[in-house]
């Protein structure tokens, strides 16, 4: 499939890309439903995810209901006003819920006991924005990647700095959210530009400090890159990446700084159920629904 990887982001994201994917709340919540999806099924996605495709497919269908795993991580699992579970992984949980023609039932565990839950056979699947990392493929398989978690810097438009190499000076003062890791980062790519440590105040990013003169380059997620350059306009922005300035409308892979791999988990040698979830994920990601749906949230989340 042909992957665009793209990432998330709402204010104090990039903690948790970097770090949420790892931790959660230590409660366990569960929330089941029926479900209704307006995406129409791609013929490729129907074929693959059949009960004589898959025994654990027979499986969810015989209970009628699919589990799903997820721990709380904006704007991919959060919960809503009424208490209810909204953000890209309800939406993604409704879509494949709806494939395999079954009830939902969503379930949020602490981080570290994600793996355990498909181990154990409590959940079918994990979506979470769950990182791929060798530490988990140990007890769990992944499904391809569908989405790049990482982030770029940005800077005005209007200013003369082009690459990354431009950023690491010292008049190039740096503003990262408070709470979050991407101090850590400018330190590691641009270790010459003074820091200044910024409260988002629900901000995706620290706009007022480029705005206000008070910094001259920030840091974000690249996901919700399309999301800022449209929303902070006055001045406007640009995005910088490790091939310079980014001129497409989303950021490609090789843009992306400190990226990692996020996919579903799934129970390990289960190839069947994997086949499935595989070709379900090259469809969302090649039609654009993953971005739409980070891009969305992301979006709900800046509004509140």
């Amino acid at each position: 499939m042909n992957i665009k990887r793209i990432g998330a982001g709402v204010a104090g994201l990039a903690a948790i890309a970097l770090l949420a994917a790892c931790s959660s709340s230590p409660s366990t919540d569960a929330s089941s439903a029926p479900v209704e999806s307006d995406v129409e099924i791609a013929s490729a996605v129907a074929d693959a995810c059949t009960p004589e495709a898959s025994e654990t497919i027979a499986d969810i269908q015989s209970r009628g209901t699919l589990e799903w795993a997820t721990g709380i991580s904006p704007p991919f699992t959060f919960k809503d006003d009424n208490g209810d579970y909204v953000g890209v992984e309800p939406d993604n949980a409704a879509e494949l819920a709806a494939i395999l023609g079954v009830d939902l039932n969503i379930t949020e565990y602490d981080y570290s006991l994600l793996a355990p839950a498909i181990q154990s056979g409590k959940a079918d699947i994990i979506g979470a924005q769950l990182f791929d990392t060798e530490e988990r493929r140990q007890v769990i398989d992944f499904t391809d990647p569908y989405y790049l978690s990482g982030q770029l810097f940005y800077v005005r438009e209007d200013s003369d700095y082009e690459t990354i190499d431009d950023l690491d000076v010292a008049s190039n003062t740096f503003a990262f959210g408070t709470g979050t890791a991407q101090g850590d980062l400018a330190a590691k790519y641009i270790p010459n530009a003074p820091q200044v440590d910024a409260a988002l105040r629900g901000q995706l990013i620290p706009y007022d400090f480029l705005s206000g003169g008070r910094a001259q380059s920030t840091m974000g997620e690249s996901g919700v890159m399309k999301l800022l350059l449209t929303n902070y306009t006055n001045p406007k922005l640009a995005a910088i990446g490790l091939n310079g300035r980014v001129t497409t409308e989303r950021p490609e892979e090789s843009d992306i700084i400190d990226p990692f791999d996020v996919a579903f988990g799934l129970s390990k040698g289960d190839t069947e159920f994997a086949s499935c979830l595989n070709t379900w994920v090259a469809d969302l990601v090649d039609t654009g629904r993953e971005a739409e749906r980070i891009e969305k949230w992301a979006a709900e989340l800046e509004n509140q």
